[in-house]
């Protein structure tokens, strides 16, 4: 990375520092409840005679030496820039709380109706989701608190979401305790509805965000750096197949890969990417069928780092699921089903992106016909996996699963059928993968 590229990207990150403290400010001024790690911060302001900010302050610089006690020699070495760099973000963030609640206090009474403060809420909700997207996005540094949970979560081999939750719940809990002490047990300060709004809302919105503003990290990129390219000759012929449920993508797939001689991956892939992730077959299997609660899904996603340094499950298993695409299409020739696979292999000159689809009634019959499934499950079904899968496709490449402009061809497998789109779709792939590449 260039130095003027690390210049645009640290100063992407102070801009979002200074955003998320202000998203803080406003979050707080609605006094519905502020975000679970400042509430303990909040309580001791009302009380203790230093502001939001200052406490802030203090706080991050205890979880900064937490962090430094926690680590081993070998990983202080390794770590130690990662831990100093906190210490210069944290001040502009505590001035920018601090600031944001001296502006607000100027030009907004404090005795606003609810109706107000909960628009206040949101606006702060969405503030602070911004502003970690842009963190996100600029890929240098973390902010002391997630930074704390994720050296946590590795020394604990816990899941990032699990410390998240027990981190935050202890902050809260700790601030009704300092709340109904500094009042004498009459009233509860700084946790409130907006709490939990807030907690379970940021995440979410910062998964909305994000493949929104992808186009930024365009501008970061040096245009004068020499890119890293690998040579075409490293790179097998590829034919991905992305899917709406009912359309056999699988039984095609299949058909393609003996009909060219290619190699055929699908649920095969899932004991390499339990290999290269560490988890259990069971564990990669359970969440490609990405039947996870909203709920949890909100909890448990770590939405502040970029995904190479994400603790979360979900991330950690596509970056592992990537590398395996990766590596295989680097191998030998193969058709690849699903996950991602035409972004994943995008620099691929010898890729070749089919996309299958198919009109509801076609879709159900062959659920009916292959699957054996009732009429009324298969289409409750095939709405919930074809909405999961677009919602996966948009969180991981910021595109439209269905974008035409993804895919080098699109088949109608209900017009044509099963055998007709296999031979469509080898011919038109011959005629365009390198000759050289062919088996």
């Amino acid at each position: 990375m260039s130095k003027k590229e690390l210049t645009k990207r640290y100063a992407l990150f102070l801009l979002s520092v200074l955003i998320n403290g202000f998203g803080i400010a406003v979050i707080t001024f609605a006094h519905v409840g502020t975000t679970p790690i400042s509430s303990s911060n909040y309580v001791l302001s009302l009380h203790c005679g230093l502001t939001l900010g200052q406490f802030t302050f203090l706080f991050n610089v205890l979880l900064i030496i937490s962090q430094y006690l926690m680590l081993n020699k070998q990983e202080r070495k390794e770590q130690i820039w990662n831990i100093i760099l906190q210490v210069p973000i944290t001040v502009p963030f505590c001035l920018a709380i601090d600031l944001g609640m001296t502006v607000l206090h100027s030009l907004l009474p404090t005795d606003l109706a609810y109706i107000f403060n909960l628009c206040l809420l949101l606006s702060g909700t969405c503030i602070l989701a911004f502003g970690i997207t842009l963190a996100v996005i600029a890929d240098v540094s973390m902010v002391s608190g997630e930074y704390f949970v994720k050296i946590v979560a590795q020394k604990t081999h816990k899941e990032f979401g699990v410390i998240k939750t027990i981190f935050d719940v202890s902050l809260v809990i700790l601030a009704v305790i300092l709340s109904l002490i500094f009042t004498g047990f009459t009233q509860i300060e700084g946790v409130r509805e907006g709490t939990v709004i807030g907690a379970l809302c940021v995440g979410p919105l910062v998964r909305v965000f994000l493949p929104r503003l992808k186009w930024i990290s365009i501008y970061l990129k040096d245009k004068n750096s020499v890119p890293d390219q690998t040579p075409t000759a490293n790179f097998c012929n590829v034919i991905t197949i992305a899917r709406e449920y009912g359309c056999g993508g699988r039984i095609i797939g299949k058909m393609i890969a003996q009909k060219l001689g290619y190699e055929f991956y699908d649920t095969n892939l899932i004991e390499l990417i339990a290999k290269e992730s560490g988890f259990s077959e069971q564990t990669v299997s359970k969440n490609e069928e990405m039947d996870s609660a909203l709920l949890y899904e909100m909890i448990m996603q770590d939405y502040t780092v970029p995904l190479n340094k994400s603790m979360s499950r979900q991330d950690m298993l596509y970056v592992a699921s990537s590398k395996v695409i990766r590596n295989i299409a680097s191998k030998h020739n193969c058709v690849i089903v699903g996950r991602c696979a035409d972004y994943i292999l995008k620099d691929n000159p010898n890729c070749y992106n089919v996309f299958l689809f198919a009109d509801t009634d076609k879709k159900l019959d062959f659920c009916l016909k292959e699957y054996h499934e009732a009429h009324d499950v298969a289409f409750e079904k095939m709405q919930q996996i074809d909405k999961r899968r677009a919602e996966h496709y948009l969180h991981y490449t910021g595109k439209n699963i269905k974008d035409p402009h993804n895919y080098q061809l699109c088949v109608d497998v209900g017009t044509l059928g099963l055998n007709n789109s296999c031979d469509l779709i080898c011919d038109l792939a011959k005629t365009k993968l390198n000759p050289s590449k062919s088996v």
